[in-house]
């Protein structure tokens, strides 16, 4: 009888401490949203909720969208500069339109090359409430979203879901080096 009491008690015991431990995607939240502050910060994450999953096929197909439109579009108003004789806004379109051209066959190749890994999920997106205070300032308490890769690495924050898929694309391996080359090529 002795026995089935202790281990009643370590039981509870182990359900408590598991309780009090902090959630690592709120742990993750507060420190993005507080990074780059010099000031003491208090914030709690509130309501934590997931709302949805995107797999990186949903991810590469957002992007390449992305740049077929932009694609479109650049090619439309170049084709106008051309036909007005305006050669610097038409020489500046061109340039972007190389530009768009490398992204948009670099993430159909990257696409390819994940293959069967493109149905693994590349980012959860989560509601919550946060609150508390930032120095002596208090932060009243407010909902917002993000975006959290299943290791815990927060891609991005919004107090609007519209403004949350924005800048996810970062998730697919070796998108921002994409981008980060492209800017070097070109001098920016």
């Amino acid at each position: 009888m002795k026995k089935i009491a202790w281990i009643i008690v370590a039981v509870l015991c182990l359900g408590a401490c598991a309780e009090k431990s902090p959630d690592p995607v709120a742990q993750a939240i507060v420190a993005e949203m507080t990074k780059g502050i010099d000031q003491p910060c208090d914030i709690k994450v509130e309501n934590l909720r997931k709302v949805d999953s995107t797999d990186f096929a949903t991810e590469f197909k957002r992007r390449i969208e992305i740049y077929g439109i932009r694609l479109d579009q650049n090619t439309v108003r170049f084709e106008k500069y051309i036909k007005e004789g305006k050669k610097n806004n038409a020489s500046k379109m061109f340039k972007e339109l190389t530009h768009d051209t490398k992204v948009f066959n670099e993430l159909v190749a990257m696409k390819e090359m994940m293959g069967d890994d493109t149905l693994k999920t590349a980012y959860y997106d989560y509601s919550f409430t946060y609150g508390g205070k930032i120095g002596n300032q208090k932060v009243t308490p407010k909902s917002a979203f993000a975006t959290v890769t299943p290791d815990g690495r927060v891609l991005t924050y919004s107090a609007d879901i519209k403004d949350l898929h924005k800048a996810t694309g970062i998730v697919i391996p070796g998108y921002q080096e994409l981008l980060d080359s492209l800017k070097e090529d070109s001098g920016e």
